[in-house]
Order: C-alpha cells, then structure tokens, then sequence
C-alpha cells in the first residue's frame, strides 16, 4: 500500500472509536489534503506505528467503511461476525484459506443451529472484510473467493391490503398514530430516516421533504394529500416546543425512536387482530402497490432509496392477480 494511505488509514484507525461518523469523515480530508504535497516514507528505524495484527485489521476495515458512508446498522452487524472468526481461527489473516472459512461457517451452524440465511449474510461480511484485504494488499489471496453464495428459503411478505390499512387507520384513537401510518404509507420510509425528520422538513405547499438515508445519501420523498392533511392537523395541535417530527403524547415529549414507533404499531396490530404489524410492512405495501398501478420499478427504486434495484425486486409482492391477467393478455 502507498505508505501515504497507510499512515492515513492508521490515524483513522486509531481514532474511530474515540470519534463520530462525521469526525472521522472530516479528519479523512483534512489528512487527505494536508499530505497531499508531502512524500511520505517510513523510517527505518520504523518510527511509524501500524497496527498489522487481525483485530487491528477489522479496525481498519470498520474506519474504511465508516469513510465510504456504509450504514451504521450494517457495521454493526460487521464486527461481531468478523471478531468472531478471528478469534476462533487464531491464525494470521495472511494464512486463513477457504477450508477455515467453510469449516467456521460449518460449525457454526452445528453449534448455533441457525439458518441458512444468517449463514448467508456471515458469508458476505467475511467476502467483503477479505475481499478489501486483498485490495489493500494486506493479504495474497481472497479465501471468500470460491465461496458460492448459500441458498436460504424466501419467504414472500406480503403487504398490506387495503382492508387491512382501512382497519389500522380506524384502530387510532389520536391524531398522532393517524398521521404516523399515513406518513410510514405515503413516504415509504425507513423508520431510522422517520426518527430523524424535524417539522421544519415538512414542505406543505410541494407536499415533499428530503430524507438522510443510509449512508447519508440525501432523496426527496413525497406525500400524499392524505397524509399531508393528517400530518398538518397532528401538528396543529400540539403545544410543545420540540423540533421532532413525530414526539411522545407524555411530557417532556421527546423525540420517537425507532422502539417507540415500533410499538405504536404493535398495539394497533393486537387491536386489530392484524399480524405483523411493523413500520417495514408500509414501506414494502407502497412499493407494491406503485408497481402494481403502473409505476416503473427504477421509479420505486429512486423513491425507497436503493443502490440495487434487486434489493427493489426483493420487497414487491407479485400478486396472482395480476399474473394471471398477464398471462391471459400475452399468451393468446
């Protein structure tokens, strides 16, 4: 690696845990800019320090993704999958090879008994880790290479119908829940990008707002007249100070987490006799629902925010209907 990245990607190393997400993105460019003009080359007295152990390499990894904007959700999910197989292979990176890969993924199903598709997303948090070690040039050879992706059972999850969002909206006994799953339905939102939203986003007259997605990707999402009317009468009437968009009914009325709406929704399912009712359920119900009435699917994928229109494809619930209205339009 050009000892300039090397003794950037240590710095950042050794800092990630002390800073921000943003921090560590700012420190990135001022390094970046500062050393632009300089050669540098270590000493050979080897002054400079770089952490080459396992778990110092996930360290690097971790602050490299955290720099490239990958999800906090998603880097989360990195470090106990990938501290895991360090410790239980105790083996430098350079020497790991696909048998320790397959036999780790092996006992750990045994062991855990978990499914296929935890198995699965383990196999593309290590493709990645090695997959970037190889890049960087920290090891020969991607071990995860001649890994073929694990086949796990699909489950289709299905929407909601329109009965069942007519028996929701009419569960809410305040004017907050109403707007809520008005809003969850019209935006399409992750509910991480919902707890984040102020008032002030909201733009009534246009009857958008621009979201922070993952990876701090900014998109403007839309909303119905519908929503927006239940939007406009839920804040009307609320006589607190805070900025949130959506805020607890009890003083102080903080802002609503991701577990607070989760059990809003929770409660008007076990009122409705409704299963799973989540804030996913609304966002994958739009999706399926812009399809169905016509909407192309690279629309629906600029509208949920996704790099990969297969992560698109994964959450529309074909519905037989109108298969079968396909099939008898194209195949007489």
């Amino acid at each position: 690696m050009e000892p300039r990245m090397e003794l950037i990607n240590s710095v950042l190393a050794a800092m990630t845990a002390l800073l921000a997400a943003e921090q560590v993105d700012k420190l990135q460019e001022v390094l970046c800019i500062k050393l632009h003009d300089y050669e540098v080359q270590p000493r050979s007295t080897e002054v400079m320090i770089t952490d080459n152990s396992a778990e110092g390499m996930l360290n690097r990894f971790i602050a490299t993704k955290r720099l490239e904007g990958t999800a906090e959700t998603t880097i989360r999910l990195y470090y106990p999958y990938l501290i895991g197989l360090i410790r239980a292979l105790g083996k430098p990176l350079y020497k790991v090879d696909t048998y320790d890969i397959r036999y780790y993924l092996s006992l750990y199903k045994q062991q855990r008994q978990v499914a296929n598709r935890t198995l699965e997303n383990m196999r593309k948090c290590f493709s990645s880790f090695f997959g970037w070690l190889s890049d960087e040039g920290l090891i020969g050879k991607n071990p995860c290479k001649a890994i073929k992706a694990i086949k796990y059972e699909k489950t289709v999850k299905k929407p909601f119908s329109p009965e069942e969002r007519e028996r929701l909206k009419n569960a809410c006994t305040n004017l907050r829940d109403l707007a809520l799953i008005e809003f969850l339905y019209a935006s399409g939102c992750r509910v991480s990008e919902v707890v984040k939203l102020d008032r002030s986003d909201i733009k009534f007259h246009s009857r958008d707002v621009v979201v922070l997605g993952k990876g701090g990707k900014e998109r403007r999402i839309y909303l119905t007249e519908v929503a927006t009317m239940h939007l406009a009468n839920y804040l009307a009437q609320r006589r607190d100070e805070s900025s949130a968009l959506f805020v607890s009914r009890h003083a102080p009325h903080g802002r609503m987490g991701k577990t607070g709406i989760e059990a809003v929704l929770r409660k008007l399912g076990e009122k409705t006799g409704i299963e799973k009712v989540h804030p996913h359920r609304y966002r994958r119900t739009l999706a399926t629902n812009l399809v169905d009435r016509g909407a192309p699917i690279q629309d629906v994928q600029q509208i949920l925010g996704h790099a990969d229109i297969r992560t698109t494809q994964i959450y529309l619930y074909n519905n037989p209907q109108n298969i079968r209205y396909s099939y008898e339009k194209y195949s007489a």
